[in-house]
């Protein structure tokens, strides 16, 4: 009995259990609610939209909107309008207000807002979205009845979405007066239409080939390299807009040419190395500089100030995005943003002295600068030899390329960059701290007989040599006059090292110039003084001495402002008050050195006598600078000078040219200082 009592309640469970299932299955069903598995669609669909899951939002578009557009179509036509309007941070918000039911038409609609950050600005809006309840696949669910509007709320089928940059135009560089020395001219782009270029006659080729000095071989490869089968412009050069074989060239058949606008550098090589160029940007910069706005087809500042300044000079690019109908007339802005031109930049350079020294230095390797000496404004920063920009912005061809970075003397070297042992020209540094310390006196003398000298046997085989041995004692004015190298070596080791240092360093030694141009520090040594050679040799600029040209120019500023160092200037409003380093020189100093640098310039035995203007009064001095691998050779030697005039300070110039061994040494330069203060100073 007990076991039959036992069978009945186990079956009894069961069965209860069976329609505990069965009420439990009809009960969820009907409680979530039609509204309710809308809801559910609905939510699925805007969480797939905002992470841009184009595929899995085609699956629940409704049997009647995929019979309008393939799966294909929906997800490029996504795909290609936020690509176009750059469409990041997309976030698409159901609104959901109470109970929903759905119509008499059996559908529900739904409104939502989306939010989405583009190229242009953050755009967003409010829609509707229609659903309907269907079976797919077996599945009877809410799908939504998808429309352009979607997209926009003002799209309508057939219509498109256009995204244009609108780009800024680049700030000018100007000179003192006003002149570009970079600014914008029309080119002409020179292209093959691949489809034309096949039916385009072997002597039209062959013309093509002789007027861009392109072999007829590389023509070939680029239309041959083109996978693109839509591709109907494939560039091969760019022309001044009145360069005169355009005439020809867009006469020929299977050519296609294209004018845009572009970077230009009137002065071109003159102003290269100060200026700089443009370029299109590349991947590296592109990573640093993307979340900046920059694109991958923007040109950037690769060198000079166009680099240093490329955030001034570029502006910012505006955009617009707006819906066409199927012919491409506008129907409605979505988003605008005006681009804001990029800021000009006056320096103060004179771009015509800049030119006319350049023009001195033309097939030397060297480099130069000249200043206003009183008030620190600097007129022309110099290097040679140099490039033309513009050969960077129209396309090098791989000859062009290889000739420049394969020339010997380095064209792209920016030679105004660096520092240089300034040689004869640091003597006057020498004397001004011999004479403020006591070390040296004017009237001091050496009695050296002969070319060399040494301290004494500890010195081993080296010895200080000079050029002449005048047959007498050597005082101070004769050793500037003569440019005495003995004279310079002992009045260094008589004020010793730590004096030498001291006084040397209130120059500027070791420390960057405040200008807005990376420029080499001015030294007095690499790593401290290593003994009294290197001392000795310091003190007619040699050793391990270098100085930039501008900065030998400012140094020698001191003689024309009592002992003060002008204050350096390269951009126009950028003047600042009072000095760079006062009382660096003491006054009565300053009077004895100032006028043994006149008879440098008029002295008939004195080394600058060369370049010396008739009814111009200048104090300067002359310098060659000898550079060995090792001891017991000939080294290279640059020729150097360091002149201003007198009266009036207007114009104080440095120039150095390379390798002059052999051709006069620093009288390399003695014709072209003279033109130089001849035609700013007097014509």
């Amino acid at each position: 009995m007990r076991k039959t009592w036992l069978v009945f309640w186990t079956v009894f469970v069961v069965v209860l259990s069976g329609f505990f299932y069965l009420f439990w299955d009809f009960w969820k069903d009907t409680a979530m609610s039609d509204g309710e598995r809308a809801k559910a669609a609905f939510t699925a669909y805007t969480t797939k939209w905002g992470e841009q899951e184009f595929s899995g939002m085609y699956e629940q578009l409704s049997l009647h909107t995929k019979k309008t557009i393939s799966k294909e179509e929906f997800v490029s036509r996504y795909q290609n309008i936020y690509g176009g309007i750059e469409a990041k941070a997309i976030a698409v918000e159901p609104m959901y207000n109470g109970d929903v039911t759905s119509g008499e038409d059996g559908q529900i609609n739904f409104h939502y807002r989306l939010t989405m950050e583009t190229f242009v600005e953050p755009i967003s809006f409010t829609g509707k979205a229609m659903l309907v309840k269907e079976t797919q696949n077996d599945l009877e669910d809410w799908y939504i009845h998808w429309n352009p509007s979607f997209i926009f709320p003002e799209m309508k089928e057939g219509d498109k979405v256009r995204a244009s940059t609108v780009y800024p135009r680049r700030g000018e560089i100007t000179d003192r007066a006003g002149r570009p020395l970079a600014t914008e001219r029309v080119v002409v782009d020179i292209g093959i239409h691949p489809g034309e270029w096949g039916q385009t006659s072997q002597a039209g080729k062959m013309e093509v080939s002789k007027l861009l000095q392109m072999p007829l071989d590389d023509l070939t490869s680029k239309v041959q390299a083109t996978t693109s089968k839509s591709a109907k412009f494939i560039r091969i050069a760019t022309l001044p807009q009145d360069d005169a074989r355009i005439q020809r060239l867009e006469k020929i058949e299977g050519l296609k040419l294209h004018k845009k606008q572009v970077r230009y550098y009137p002065y071109q090589d003159a102003t290269a190395h100060l200026v700089g160029y443009v370029g299109a940007i590349n991947q590296e910069e592109y990573e640093k500089r993307k979340d900046q706005g920059y694109k991958t087809s923007d040109v950037i500042g690769k060198s000079g100030l166009e680099q240093i300044f490329e955030e001034q000079l570029r502006g910012s690019a505006g955009g617009r995005i707006v819906i066409t109908d199927a012919d491409g007339t506008e129907k409605k802005t979505v988003a605008e943003r005006f681009a804001k031109h990029g800021q000009p930049l006056a320096l103060t350079i004179d771009a015509e002295v800049q030119k006319m020294i350049y023009q001195e230095l033309k097939n030397e390797a060297g480099t130069a600068a000249a200043i206003s000496p009183k008030t620190g404004e600097i007129m022309a920063l110099v290097n040679s030899p140099s490039f033309d920009p513009n050969a960077f912005v129209l396309g090098m061809s791989a000859t062009e390329w290889k000739q420049i970075n394969e020339n010997p003397q380095k064209p792209l070297l920016n030679r105004f960059a660096r520092g240089f042992a300034p040689g004869s020209t640091f003597k006057p540094i020498t004397a001004t701290i011999g004479l403020a310390s006591g070390a040296i006196t004017p009237a001091d003398s050496i009695h050296v007989r002969g070319l060399h000298w040494q301290k004494d046997a500890s010195w081993g085989g080296y010895e200080v040599t000079r050029v002449s041995d005048y047959g007498g004692p050597v005082n101070l004015e004769k050793a500037l006059v003569y440019s005495d190298n003995i004279y310079f070596a002992k009045a260094a080791l008589s004020m010793g090292e730590e004096q030498f240092v001291k006084k040397s360093e209130l120059f500027g030694f070791h420390e960057a110039l405040p200008i807005p141009y990376p420029l080499e520090k001015s030294k007095l040594y690499n790593d401290g003084f290593k003994n009294e050679i290197q001392l000795a040799d310091s003190g007619y600029g040699q050793g391990e001495v270098t100085m930039t040209p501008l900065h030998l120019a400012l140094v020698y500023s001191a003689f024309a402002n009592d002992g003060n160092i002008v204050y350096p200037s390269l951009l126009q409003g950028d003047k600042k008050d009072g000095y760079w380093k006062t009382n660096v020189i003491p006054a009565d100093v300053v009077g004895t050195v100032k006028q043994h640098l006149i008879q440098v310039m008029e002295d008939q035995r004195g080394t600058g006598r060369g370049a010396r203007v008739p009814g111009i009064r200048m104090a300067g001095k002359t310098g060659t600078a000898e550079l060995k691998q090792k001891k017991g050779e000939l080294g290279v030697e640059n020729g150097w000078y360091a002149v201003f005039n007198v009266d009036d300070p207007r114009l104080l110039v440095t120039m150095m040219i390379e390798d002059v061994r052999g051709r006069g040494g620093s009288h390399v330069l003695d014709a072209r200082i003279k033109r130089i203060f001849t035609k700013v100073l007097k014509e």
